[in-house]
């Protein structure tokens, strides 16, 4: 018995030494290639590819009827800055957030809407806070939990320039804060919390080479069919995680908008 208690114990001590070796804090540059935001929009200049626009096709899973039923299918992207990580704890299979921040700064390159006469130029620091847990499956990070991010802060700025800056209560040239004001003149609501999705690594799991998109900002138009109005993907984007957190809540939120509409009618 005694024998079989000492192999026992043994056997349990490797087994954590294995556990700590296989423990790793990975840093992950989503920087560059590293990492992209879209932003749906129905402009003319969303359509035209860059530069200077960066417009084009949006990522899969962000496809809408064309306007003006939809919100079409044309996007303008901007790489992520350089200083964009994000930190994760990869025990064994077991995988947690440690943090991250994203960096997204389109000054040099403004968002060109209506001919150009509205140039949006937009500085943002996104903080990802740790605790998300998910699961390591063969090269794959499959997130369980979503990573609840910072608010927009004084910090985070955007600009107008051109003549119809009016159009959308913006002084022309005049930094000011990134909410309330981007909220009202897109018609959108940002997230509190990202849904990670999936996670497709490298065969050294230092470095993601896909993801599925990261909702950032949905559509206040409840009629809408696809209401992710922008995203970020990590890599490659493999279009929409299933199931995604909240989309229940939207739905119900929009039916209820509908009912209401439909009793003052």
């Amino acid at each position: 018995m005694k024998r079989i208690l000492g192999m026992t114990a043994a056997i349990a001590g490797v087994l954590a030494l294995s556990s700590a070796a296989s423990a790793a804090i990975v840093v992950f540059d989503v920087s560059g290639a590293g990492g992209t935001t879209w932003s749906r929009s129905t402009d003319t200049n969303a359509a035209i590819p860059g530069p200077p626009t960066f417009g084009g096709t949006c990522t899969p899973g962000m496809e809408s009827p064309a306007a003006p039923a939809g919100a079409g299918n044309d996007c303008f992207r901007y790489s992520l800055q350089p200083g964009s990580s994000i930190t994760v704890d990869i025990t064994g299979s077991a995988v947690t957030m440690i943090g991250g921040t994203l960096l997204i700064d389109t000054s040099l390159t403004p968002t060109p809407l209506v001919f150009g006469t509205i140039n949006l130029a937009t500085v943002l620091s996104v903080d990802i806070a740790g605790g998300a847990t998910g699961v390591l499956s063969g090269d794959s990070i499959l997130w369980t939990t979503a990573a609840n991010i910072a608010a927009a802060g004084p910090d985070d700025t955007i600009t107008c320039s051109g003549p119809n800056c009016g159009l959308i209560s913006m002084p022309d040239g005049v930094t000011i804060p990134f909410e309330p004001i981007f909220s009202a003149i897109s018609n959108t609501s940002g997230v509190t919390a990202y849904n990670l999705g999936q996670w497709d690594l490298n065969p050294a799991h230092d470095a993601i080479v896909a993801s599925t998109n990261i909702i950032t900002r949905w559509s206040n138009v409840v009629e809408l069919g696809n209401r992710r109005s922008s995203v970020i993907t990590l890599g490659a984007g493999l279009g929409n995680p299933v199931p995604e957190p909240g989309v229940a809540a939207l739905v119900l939120l929009g039916l209820g908008a509908l009912a209401l509409r439909s009793r003052k009618a």
